[in-house]
């Protein structure tokens, strides 16, 4: 029976759970290689078409195909930034305009990836993972294409996270307007990377709160959120340690960087990527330090209301045996012996003193010892010490 209810429990909490992200794969078994399948919950696909120069700059949203065709190849960059996995006849013909492998089609849509670069005969293939942080951690993939005099960016959802490199492109005689897609290749992958630093607040924001709670008072909540925060900062490590890997191989892809600024910028990236590393570290250390820390004020409160329960016992322990010795009715008549003193005109007084005395004794020879309040001290112990 209670093997039962045990599973009982495990069923409804395991309906009550949302599916963990990072095990939800959407790779098909037996399936020919460069498949193109709709990942479950995949958003409509968008396209936004943005060629540029160092003089010109066209900017169409709600883009299609047609507008891809007419502006490929007319500017020094296109850069073609698309958003939703659903329209899989849209990836795929896009893929095919552009000459993009089927295996770099499938790693799109086939999430989550592993932050990785990939090197085809024609094009460039990186992804990785664009964090936010609102009650959950959760990430979404990004898959960047670099090609000759285009850029291929589809994001697995929407977001905001690039209208700084649009802000960028708008700046006439700016370095981006006027670098190639290598530039605009490193540009999207730190305007990726800068959105880790947001969640890597919130995580700070967290440990504040939990650190002013702690102390409050025992909170299965408390230690229920620092399960959480420690359990996405692992997740999150997990998913920015393959991205320094990737930065730092993509420095070694000289072919498809035409300017020695553009390694060094993406040098910058990966020193970035080794701070919040590094970060995580920390934050990971310092909710383990939480836990401890919490636990162990759950043992000290603990053992603080034993040692009361204890002191109490003690007290009360010579009180019963005089109260049970004096509980005896034995008959003073029949033997002088048996228990005179209660035959005394005093003997209830008497003994109601000596209970007290023996208190007053124990608490005097507690106290002398420390053991009541952690925070006494004893007569002769100096305060400074």
């Amino acid at each position: 029976m209670a093997h039962k209810r045990r599973n009982n429990h495990r069923a409804r909490a395991a309906r009550g759970r949302k599916p963990r992200r990072q095990f939800d794969h959407s790779i098909h078994p037996h399936t020919r290689p460069g498949t193109l399948i709709i990942p479950g919950g995949a958003k409509a696909s968008k396209l936004r078409v943005t060629a540029y120069g160092p003089q010109q700059i066209v900017d169409r949203r709600d883009a299609s195909l047609a507008d891809v065709t007419e502006l490929l190849g007319k500017h020094p960059v296109t850069w073609i930034d698309a958003t939703g996995l659903g329209d899989i006849e849209l990836i795929a013909a896009l893929g095919k305009q552009l000459g993009l492998h089927p295996l770099s089609l499938e790693d799109l849509v086939n999430i989550p990836q592993r932050s990785k670069v990939d090197v085809y005969p024609d094009h460039l293939y990186v992804v990785t993972q664009i964090p936010s942080y609102l009650e959950r951690l959760s990430a979404e993939q990004l898959s960047i294409f670099i090609g000759k005099g285009f850029v291929l960016s589809w994001r697995e959802g929407g977001g905001n996270c690039f209208e700084g490199v649009r802000k960028r492109i708008e700046v006439a005689g700016g370095v981006t307007r006027s670098a190639g897609v290598d530039y605009l290749l490193y540009v999207l992958l730190d305007a990726a990377i800068d959105c880790y630093y947001p969640v890597m607040e919130r995580f700070g924001d967290e440990l504040d709160d939990f650190d002013e709670r702690v102390d409050v008072g025992p909170d299965p909540e408390l230690l229920n959120r620092i399960h959480h925060v420690r359990r996405d900062v692992r997740r999150l490590r997990r998913i920015v340690w393959p991205l320094r890997e990737a930065v730092d191989s993509l420095m070694r892809q000289q072919e498809w960087l035409s300017t020695p600024e553009t390694i060094i910028h993406l040098r910058d990236c990966h020193d970035h990527t080794v701070q919040i590393i590094d970060t995580l570290e920390s934050v990971r250390d310092a909710c383990a330090d939480l836990r401890d820390y919490y636990a162990t004020s759950i043992s000290n409160r603990t053992n603080d209301i034993m040692k009361v329960l204890t002191v109490i016992a003690t007290v009360f322990m010579p009180l019963s045996f005089i109260a049970g010795l004096y509980g005896m009715n034995f008959n003073t008549h029949v033997s002088p012996w048996n228990m005179p003193e209660l035959g005394w005109r005093f003997g209830y007084p008497w003994a109601l003193g000596l209970m007290g005395g023996v208190t007053v004794g124990q608490l005097i020879f507690f106290w002398r010892k420390g053991w009541l309040g952690g925070s006494w001290l004893r007569p002769g112990d100096d305060e400074d010490d």
